[in-house]
C-alpha cells in the first residue's frame, strides 16, 4: 500500500487542538489505516490505493473528525452554477489526451506547509491513481496571472518558459532535456503534436510534462486554477470533484469552469449529489450485528455520509470525493468499520459433515512429505515451455516417440507472442535442470523436487497427470543414489514398484532403468547425459527421476 508523509505541524493544526499522537494513531488504525512513523517533522501513514482522497492532509484530517463526530460538513456543492471562464477544446487534441477538466478557486490564504503539501498532494495522486500521470494529471496554476479564454488542444513544435528555467525551449527539447520530459513523454503519442493549454498570453502548460514559469504558485497566490487532464472523461471528472472538496476544506471559494468540447460542453467540477438505498436488514445481515437504523446514521455520519431513514430502506448521500465508493457493499463495509470490527464476534460455520483429504492428495502429500524427508528442495515452476527446452536439450529427437503413448501429441499453443513460450510440458525434469542450471554457482549438492502436473494430448483431448521428479546435482551423484530414492519412495507409498533396464536419450547409456508398477511403466531414472547436462549449463554429474503417479490413485 503507498506510504503518504505528511507534514506533523501542518496536519496536527487541521485536527482537534487537544488531540494527542496516541490518539492519533489509534483513531486512524480504528479507521483502516496504520501510522508507520512519527517524528519531530513528519508523519507517514499507509493508506490503501482506494482512498485517494486521504492522500492529502486535508482530506485525512477531514476523515478523523468525521470518524470522532467532531465535523458536520458531508455536503460538498458548489452554488453559483455560473461559469468563472471556459476553456475550448481543439480536435486534435481527440487522439492525444482528449480529456480535461478544470476548477478555479479564489480566496486562498497559504502557508509555505499547505502549499508544499497541496503540491506534494497532486503529485502522489498523479503517481497512483493517475498511473505515473498516464491516466490522470494535474496542473496548478497562478491565476492571477492568466487572461481567459484559454484553449486545450494539440499544437505543433513551439517555445515557451518552462516551470523553474529562466529561458525559452521547445516542446520537442523538453522531452529530450528534462528530468520531467524523461519520466513523462511515455504519456503521449501524437507524433508531431503536442497537447497544451494556452491563454491570450501563450502557453501555460505542456500537458502533461511541465506548468509555465509565467503562472508559477506561490504562498502569495490567491485564485489558482487547477487543470485534470487524461484518457478517460469520468476518472478526470472525478478527480476534479476530489480537489474541489479540498479546496472547499481549505477555505476557498470553488468556481465551475465550462468546458467546451466539439459538440458538447460540460461544466467542472460537478460536485453532484449521488446516493444508495439500502435495506436496514440487509445492512444488518451483511455486517452480522443488530445496529438499529438510528445507529446505522450515526455511524454513516462517523464515515463521511449524510443518511436518512426513507421508509424501510436507509439513504446513502454519497461525498463527492469518494471516488472508491461503486455499490451497496462498499458502504455497508464502512458501517462495518465505524462500528468496529473488534465488536463484532464472529459465528462458527456449522458443517453437515466431517471433511477429509481425498485419496490423490493424501498420496501427493505423502510423496512431498517423503521428498522433503529425504533432504530435496520444493520448487514450483511454470507450466509453459517450448520444444527447445521439453526436446531438444534433453537430447530428445523424435517427440511423438518419446511420449511413447499411441496417437499422443503434446499441448501446443496457438498464435505464440514469443519463442519461448509455445507449448505446455510433457514432463517436469526439464524444469528441474534449468533451474540447477541458474544456481550452477551455488554450494553443492543441490537437491530439488517438484510435484505438480505434466500434459499431453491423447485423441485430440488435453490430458493433464500429476508427475513426481526430483533431481540431485553432486559430485558423487549416480545410479545407485537416485535408485536409493525410489527404493525409499516405494516404501513410503507402499507400493511394489519393479526397476527393469531401459535406455533414454536425456541419460547415460547403461545408467538409466525405467519404474514398472503392474507391467505398467509409470517412470525413470539414472544418470543424466553430460551433453544434456552442459545444454542446461551444469557442470556437476546429476542423476534424476520422474514418475507419473496417476496410475497410482485417481480422485
Amino acid at each position: 500500500m503507498p506510504v503518504v508523509t505528511f507534514d506533523k505541524k501542518y496536519l496536527m493544526s487541521l485536527l482537534p487542538s487537544d488531540m494527542t499522537e496516541e490518539e492519533l494513531k489509534s483513531q486512524t488504525y480504528k479507521l483502516g489505516f496504520e501510522v508507520e512513523r512519527i517524528n519531530k517533522e513528519e508523519i507517514s501513514i499507509e493508506i490503501t490505493p482506494n482512498r485517494p482522497d486521504l492522500y492529502s492532509a486535508v482530506g485525512l484530517a477531514r476523515a478523523l473528525k468525521n470518524f470522532m463526530h467532531k465535523s458536520k460538513r458531508f455536503v460538498y456543492e458548489i452554488k453559483d452554477e455560473t461559469p468563472a471562464f471556459s476553456i475550448n477544446v481543439g480536435k486534435e487534441v481527440a487522439s492525444v489526451r482528449p480529456f480535461i477538466s478544470a476548477i478555479a478557486a479564489y480566496g486562498l490564504d497559504f502557508s509555505n506547509e499547505s502549499l508544499a503539501e497541496l503540491i506534494n498532494f497532486t503529485e502522489k495522486l498523479c503517481e497512483t491513481y493517475g498511473r505515473s500521470r498516464k491516466k490522470i494529471a494535474i496542473g496548478l496554476h497562478d491565476l492571477g496571472q492568466i487572461e481567459p479564454p484559454l484553449h486545450y488542444n494539440a499544437y505543433k513544435d513551439e517555445k515557451y518558459m518552462p516551470l523553474n528555467d529562466n529561458q525559452e525551449r521547445s516542446f520537442s527539447e523538453i522531452l529530450k532535456t528534462t528530468d520531467k520530459g524523461a519520466k513523462y513523454g511515455y504519456t503521449i503519442d501524437g507524433g508531431n503534436r503536442y497537447p497544451a493549454l494556452k491563454d491570450n498570453h501563450g502557453v501555460l502548460s505542456f500537458i502533461p510534462i511541465l506548468n509555465s514559469e509565467r503562472t508559477r504558485v506561490t504562498a502569495r497566490t490567491k485564485s489558482m486554477l487547477i487543470d485534470i487532464t487524461g484518457m478517460h472523461g469520468d476518472s478526470v471528472n472525478k478527480t476534479a470533484d476530489l480537489l474541489g472538496s479540498i479546496f472547499m476544506d481549505m477555505g476557498a471559494e470553488v468556481r465551475k469552469v465550462e468546458i467546451n468540447y466539439t459538440g458538447k460542453t460540460i461544466v467542472t467540477p460537478v460536485m453532484g449529489s449521488r446516493y444508495i438505498s439500502i435495506p436496514l436488514q440487509m445492512a444488518e445481515g451483511e455486517i452480522g450485528v443488530k445496529i438499529g437504523y438510528n445507529n446505522i446514521i450515526s455511524l454513516a455520519n462517523k464515515m463521511g455520509y449524510e443518511a436518512a431513514l426513507i421508509g424501510k430502506d436507509i439513504k446513502f448521500r454519497i461525498p463527492s470525493y469518494r471516488m472508491d465508493i461503486i455499490n451497496d457493499q462498499d458502504v455497508v463495509e464502512d458501517i462495518a468499520i465505524g462500528y468496529g470490527y473488534d465488536y463484532i464476534r464472529p459465528v462458527p460455520i456449522l458443517a453437515s459433515q466431517k471433511g477429509e483429504l481425498e485419496g490423490r492428495e493424501l498420496l501427493l502429500e505423502k510423496a512431498s512429505e517423503a521428498m522433503v524427508g529425504m533432504g530435496f528442495y520444493e520448487v514450483l515452476n511454470t507450466y509453459l515451455t517450448n520444444e527447445e527446452t521439453n526436446f531438444e536439450k534433453m537430447g530428445i529427437k523424435d517427440a511423438a516417440g518419446f511420449l511413447s503413448k499411441k496417437n499422443a501429441d503434446y499441448v501446443r499453443l496457438k498464435n505464440a507472442k514469443a519463442q519461448s513460450i509455445t507449448m505446455m510440458r510433457t514432463w517436469i525434469l526439464p524444469s528441474l535442470l534449468k533451474n540447477i542450471g541458474i544456481s550452477t554457482h551455488e554450494k553443492m549438492p543441490q537437491k530439488l523436487f517438484e510435484l505438480d502436473m505434466a500434459f499431453h494430448v491423447s485423441k485430440k483431448a488435453p490430458i493433464e497427470e500429476y508427475h513426481l521428479a526430483g533431481v540431485c546435482a553432486d559430485p558423487r551423484s549416480n545410479f545407485n543414489n537416485i535408485k536409493s530414492v525410489i527404493d525409499s519412495l516405494s516404501y513410503v507409498l507402499n507400493l511394489y514398484l519393479k526397476v527393469e533396464q531401459y535406455e533414454n536419450e536425456s541419460f547415460v547409456k547403461g545408467r538409466c532403468a525405467r519404474i514398472m508398477l503392474d507391467k505398467e511403466m509409470i517412470g525413470f531414472f539414472g544418470e543424466i547425459h553430460p551433453q544434456v547436462l552442459g545444454n542446461f549449463g551444469i557442470e556437476e554429474p546429476t542423476s534424476a527421476f520422474e514418475i507419473n503417479l496417476n496410475p497410482i490413485v485417481t480422485d
